[in-house]
């Protein structure tokens, strides 16, 4: 049965005093807060991120400073806005977020999950600021699940949509010819082709083609298959899929 929460349920176990700005409690927002961000960290550190454990310790311990700071001014001044700081926190760690954004020479975008979890990372630190220590734990939970199980599902659904991009490296110019028309007469819709300027004077002709997969029946749309069929072509020195 659901019922409304005057009292953050965690916070009404451990006592009054996890609720007041003192030097326990704030000792203890601080460590839940760590250990919180680490396992959020430690996800993205095992994935080779640009925002490691370290970046989602400090999103997290940040927020919940100004969070704790916030509580502390309005209560002892009776002063001011109760969520003025946890508001600037939310509009301010996009700087951060962007800065994990890259583009890559393949025309590969990188970062924007990372990006989205230093967000959710900060927002997770102001609800262990201000005490709302079961949201905070539950949506921990939440973002590492996202983290972890969703990216099966998310590859999957990837693997069997009918747009898809592809970088490929041919042995020289004259050899697109000969995979647009293989591209072609697999029912395969050629949507734009971008040459690769990066790898101008490395010999090889380099190319981001994207796509859009005409043939039916689930077998027939994996990218995977399509892939393997094109790295068996004699012209085609390497070819894999971007996201």
């Amino acid at each position: 049965m659901f019922y409304q929460i005057d009292v953050d349920p965690i916070a009404e176990v451990l006592g009054a005093w996890s609720q007041e700005v003192g030097i326990g409690s704030i000792i203890w927002r601080i460590c839940l807060a760590i250990l919180l961000s680490f396992i959020l960290g430690i996800e993205r550190s095992a994935r080779n991120q640009a925002a490691g454990v370290r970046t989602f310790i400090l999103v997290t311990l940040g927020s919940t400073i100004a969070m704790m700071t916030n509580q502390f001014i309005f209560e002892t001044f009776e002063t001011g806005d109760a969520s003025r700081l946890g508001a600037q926190v939310i509009s301010g760690i996009g700087f951060l977020g962007a800065g994990t954004i890259m583009v890559t020479s393949r025309s590969q975008i990188r970062g924007l999950t990372t990006a989205a979890g230093l967000w959710a990372s900060a927002c997770m630190g102001l609800a262990v600021g201000v005490g709302f220590y079961t949201l905070a734990i539950i949506g921990t939970i939440s973002i590492f699940l996202v983290f972890t199980i969703l990216q099966s599902l998310e590859s999957y659904l990837k693997d069997i949509s009918k747009s898809f991009t592809i970088y490929v490296e041919l042995n020289n110019c004259q050899d697109l010819k000969n995979l647009i028309n293989y591209i072609r007469n697999s029912n395969i819709v050629i949507q734009r082709v971008e040459m690769n300027q990066a790898y101008k004077e490395s010999g090889l002709a380099v190319y981001t083609i994207f796509l859009y997969n005409k043939n039916k029946g689930l077998n027939n749309m994996r990218h995977m298959a399509i892939l393997n069929g094109l790295r068996k072509l004699e012209y085609v020195n390497y070819v894999e899929e971007i996201s």
